[in-house]
């Protein structure tokens, strides 16, 4: 498959899975809709602002900034960073609902997902750049 159309598709994911992680949280946040399980609000807050910086990202790659993987490796990053925190605080006390748990292993996933395809798809560009 075409390189762009791989960037173009990541990009979309990007920001389609982030649309949703805002309209979600804000339904949450907002008391729109009450979830059965303990909400943590830091990690809502945190997923929201990370929504906007997905979309953001979304765009970087849709228009592909050299420095696209530099930010997708920051978004995995963090939420890698995220999942750990969530998952010590679920297996010592339970603060934290097993949805929120799954949500955060799914975010952490998909911008895995994104980071190596645009590592694999900008690959020699950016080794040539060398704006890694």
């Amino acid at each position: 498959m075409n390189k762009i159309i791989l960037k173009k598709i990541a990009a979309t994911v990007a920001v389609v899975f982030s649309l949703l992680t805002i309209v979600e949280g804000s339904q949450v946040l907002f008391g729109i809709t009450q979830p059965d399980y303990y909400v943590l609000k830091p990690l809502l807050v945190y997923n929201i602002i990370m929504g906007f910086v997905g979309i953001a990202v979304g765009v970087i790659i849709w228009i592909n900034l050299t420095k696209a993987l530099r930010f997708t490796l920051l978004v995995a990053a963090a939420h890698l960073t995220v999942l750990f925190i969530v998952l010590i605080i679920y297996i010592s006390n339970s603060a934290v609902a097993a949805h929120s748990v799954n949500a955060m292993i799914i975010r952490s996933l998909i911008w895995f997902a994104v980071t190596i395809t645009i590592w694999k798809t900008g690959k020699p560009e950016m080794l040539k750049s060398k704006n890694i």
